[in-house]
């Protein structure tokens, strides 16, 4: 539990009670984004609903750790911040470090809190010897914009979104009559056409 002496705001490790809170920041964090007006995927109600189940394997998983800032006067959940490790043996390093999900609700910014939980992810990092760290951030946020490059990031992959049809258009492609994927489906002894997995 993070106790800096006369503090508003402490930071601890996020617990079973929190998560409702982590799922009412977690939306509010996609709709800030959503105002961005970035063309990007959105969580559907299904996911929202599955955040809770999210959250509570999140708080169990020994690689994550999963924090909140804690109001000390009205003992409510402001802001939450979370890191994962990463395995992947076939690279250098072995390991990274991936910053996730730091938010602090409007009327609680200013207060260094997402310094503060960065701080303390830092440190769980640390201990796991974790030495590369990576952060996907919105580009036209500005708070991200400054936040991440203030503390030593620097963009080194774009993740470019479009629409199918602008695709089309820019090609020239034809308007021509495309048969839907189910209508091969329901064809006995057709190919069935492969899905295309998204990770977000």
């Amino acid at each position: 539990m993070d106790n800096s002496e006369g503090s508003r705001y402490q930071i601890r490790l996020a617990r079973g009670e929190d998560i409702a809170e982590l799922v009412r920041m977690q939306r509010d964090l996609q709709r800030s984004m959503a105002r961005i007006g970035t063309n990007m995927l959105h969580l559907h109600r299904t996911g929202v609903a599955r955040l809770h189940e999210y959250y509570r394997a999140q708080i169990e998983d020994e690689l994550v750790r999963l924090l909140v800032a804690q109001d000390r006067l009205s003992e409510d959940v402001v802001g939450m911040g979370s890191g994962r490790i990463w395995s992947h043996p076939d690279y250098v390093p072995p390991c990274s470090g991936e910053l996730i999900d730091l938010w602090v609700d409007p009327d609680h910014r200013r207060q260094k809190l997402a310094e503060r939980m960065l701080t303390r992810l830092l440190t769980f990092f640390r201990a796991n010897r974790i030495e590369f760290l990576a952060v996907n951030y919105v580009r036209g946020n500005p708070l991200a914009e400054i936040l991440w490059t203030k503390f030593g990031f620097h963009p080194a992959l774009v993740t470019a979104t479009a629409e199918r049809r602008d695709i089309e258009t820019a090609l020239g492609f034809s308007a021509q009559r495309i048969v839907p994927i189910e209508a091969h489906r329901a064809g006995a002894g057709r190919r069935v056409a492969a899905g295309i997995g998204l990770s977000g």
